[in-house]
């Protein structure tokens, strides 16, 4: 499962909020245990903090070259808080605990995808060559990819319960070829939709089974 981490990017933080969070981070990493060697120093941080703070008060009914010096000092604020940000990841190193401690907001953990619907389309057509076939499949929300399972289909008429016994092939998109197939001869095919957990536990909901003459 993906870490969390302390957000280092503030480019998008309002200018009033910026300072909030500086001030907060600086409060929660002054005398902490876990952090004991910070850099920039917190000294060096909270006067850029008080520097940035200084010069937004005097931006908000000031002039151009006061709006340009405080857009500067927020650069360097920035700055500071994602070379903070780093250490705080580097020590932490996904700890949670150690992470909340540190005054950084945090990322967000994607929710697992989980095993996904199966695809509510899925048709077989001809190739341009001998031995292939077209696939189209329908997109399934947060898949990571699609994959085809296909079994020539025996003298008898029947193919593999198992699904270790079939050929598989994985397509990023929604649409590709199968190609290296027996001219003449009858296959079936399924298909489902691919996430990192059903990957995991090759687990999938395939698609009625498609039977198709290769030509």
């Amino acid at each position: 499962m993906k870490k969390q981490k302390a957000i280092i990017d503030f480019t998008r933080v309002r200018d009033n909020d910026l300072t909030e969070t500086a001030t907060l981070i600086h409060e929660k990493l002054n005398a902490n245990p876990d952090f004991p060697t910070p850099s920039p120093t917190l000294p060096v941080f909270l006067t850029a903090i008080e520097d940035y703070s200084n010069a937004l008060v005097k931006a908000k009914d000031g002039t151009k070259q006061d709006t340009a010096d405080k857009n500067a000092k927020r650069k360097i604020l920035e700055g500071m808080m994602a070379d903070l940000g780093n250490y705080v990841n580097t020590i932490a190193d996904g700890d949670l605990v150690k992470l909340e401690g540190s005054g950084f907001p945090l990322s967000k953990v994607p929710a697992p995808v989980g095993v996904l619907e199966q695809p509510s389309i899925f048709r077989v057509g001809e190739g341009i060559d001998p031995g292939t076939v077209k696939i189209e499949i329908g997109l399934v929300p947060r898949a990571t990819g699609y994959i085809v399972l296909y079994y020539e289909v025996r003298s008898d008429g029947t193919v593999p319960g198992s699904d270790a016994e079939w050929q598989s092939k994985l397509f990023s998109k929604t649409t590709g070829l199968i190609t290296g197939l027996k001219s003449g001869k009858k296959y079936v095919f399924k298909s489902a939709a691919t996430s990192p957990e059903a990957n995991t536990i090759n687990l999938y909901n395939f698609t009625e089974p498609v039977e198709k003459f290769v030509q």
